[in-house]
């Protein structure tokens, strides 16, 4: 048998705690001295202490424990919530992580303003043909299983057949309950069958518009994706150009599984030039003769 300190030690728990369970009953000693009223405990206690504690990580109230304890929840049922929850705990932690990302971004775009805008470079991209699919996606629903689908139905680099994957998006501004997306890979054939994804999704085939560009493609070494948006809006406005379409993102190199940021894309905004009404009513002259 061990003393309350010499299992809180093997147990990793403190003192304090193996009173309090022990005083609502919850977890008791094996043997109370009637003298002293020291208390003591046996390593093979230890299964149902680390119960407890896992009940407890889950976010359990002390009343549900006791209930689940008295039920003989079994081990393998502790386990799948556990994993529930590591799985909950994981995402909560990606999602800070993105929210932390883009912090960092916008501070970037404070203080580099302006610096971004010189990399925008303009060009003309020829009509291109893209093997994808168009899906509307509610934010719940994770794009990147939908962007491994399309990448895994149609593998392989960059070759005689296949080109860059390509994301177009369609929505006009950023949507808080959905996205508008089409995803694909350019194509150099000049005929295909239809290709269906692991999960039922047709893949087919149509035309991207030609289109004049303005393009940035944005350093991997930091978080400056979200740079690239505003360094385009910059300069389209600054050059008196409009926007003319839906975006796109070619990747120039793909992530080479789910999570991996090291990848390049470039950002490609269809723009036109502005047309500029000239009201000359709206013009004031003065007469140099009064």
């Amino acid at each position: 048998m061990y003393s309350i300190g010499e299992f809180s030690r093997i147990a990793q728990v403190s003192k304090r705690l193996l009173r309090y369970y022990d005083e609502i009953g919850l977890f008791q000693p094996i043997k109370v001295d009637s003298a002293s009223g020291h208390r003591y405990y046996s390593a093979s206690q230890l299964p149902a202490l680390n119960r407890i504690l896992a009940l407890k990580e889950l976010g359990l109230s002390l009343d549900r424990i006791r209930r689940f304890i008295k039920d003989d929840i079994s081990l393998e049922e502790i386990q799948g919530m556990l994993l529930m929850k590591k799985a909950e705990l994981e995402q909560e932690v990606l999602d800070e992580l993105k929210r932390i990302r883009t912090i960092e971004s916008r501070l970037k775009q404070i203080k580099d303003r302006g610096t971004y805008v010189r990399d925008v470079v303009v060009k003309q991209v020829p009509q291109q043909k893209l093997i994808g699919i168009r899906k509307v996606l509610p934010t719940a629903e994770s794009g990147d299983n939908f962007f491994w689908s399309v990448i895994n139905a149609l593998p392989g680099g960059n070759n005689s057949t296949y080109g860059a994957m390509t994301i177009v998006l369609h929505e006009d501004g950023i949507s808080s309950d959905r996205a508008d997306v089409e995803m694909g890979r350019l194509f150099h054939k000049t005929d295909c069958a239809h290709l269906s994804t692991d999960n039922g999704l047709t893949l087919a085939t149509r035309l991207l518009p030609e289109a004049t560009m303005a393009t940035f493609i944005p350093p991997t070494s930091s978080c400056a994706k979200l740079l690239g948006y505003s360094a385009i809006g910059e300069w389209v406005e600054a050059n008196h150009y409009a926007f003319a379409g839906p975006a796109r993102l070619v990747f120039l190199e793909l992530p080479e599984h789910p999570g991996d940021e090291d990848f390049v894309i470039e950002i490609q905004f269809p723009i036109c030039q502005q047309t500029v009404d000239l009201d000359l009513r709206s013009l004031n002259y003065t007469n140099s003769s009064k």
